[in-house]
């Protein structure tokens, strides 16, 4: 057997007949994997490759006496992996007149919300209890859209708070205490 290193990515290696059945390389299509690996494990240790890591292209020019390999060395490029994050929507409820909003109020709701005026609109942000029955409920009086995280802070930060109501249930000193109604008022209101 010669090795012959022709540049930095390819290899040139002459089998002898002899060298074939020591390795166990056939020219068929069943050439067992564990003989190629042997075969480039030692063409790594002549040549001072380390061949983890590595992908290979080999070229078989066969003969009457051996066989010609070329051998491709190339560096195996890590998969780069994009995820794409699916955005975070929750429904808030649209009120377009004001006689929907106060039929609402009379209703009332479970689970907590928080009502704003923003962009001339009335926007109810349902609380995080808020069940799928509170939400198909709410469709009676406004429309449910559903908006990312961005665009309820921004309701949060630039909307004119009309009526939190807390749903919720908090430990107070060890005792669990009902959180009913906390109604604030904008000085507009």
């Amino acid at each position: 057997m010669t090795i012959e290193m022709l540049d930095k990515g390819t290899i040139l290696v002459s089998l002898g007949t002899e060298d074939m059945r020591r390795y166990a390389l056939r020219f068929d299509d069943s050439v067992p994997q564990t003989a190629l690996k042997n075969l480039l494990c030692h063409i790594g240790e002549v040549c001072g490759l380390d061949h983890r890591g590595k992908s290979y292209l080999i070229e078989a020019l066969p003969s009457r006496t051996g066989c010609l390999l070329i051998i491709s060395v190339h560096a195996v490029k890590r998969r780069r992996k994009y995820r794409i994050k699916r955005s975070r929507t929750r429904e808030v409820c649209v009120f377009f007149h004001a006689d929907a909003l106060l039929d609402f109020l009379r209703g009332g709701m479970r689970g907590g919300y928080a009502l704003y005026r923003y962009d001339g609109k009335y926007i109810l942000l349902p609380g995080v209890a808020a069940g799928e029955t509170e939400l198909r409920r709410l469709s009676e009086y406004g429309e449910l859209y559903p908006v990312s995280a961005a665009l309820e802070a921004r309701i949060r930060e630039g909307g004119a708070l009309l009526r939190q109501q807390d749903g919720e249930r908090r430990h107070i000193g060890g005792g669990a205490v009902a959180v009913r109604d906390a109604a604030l008022r904008d000085g507009g209101a």
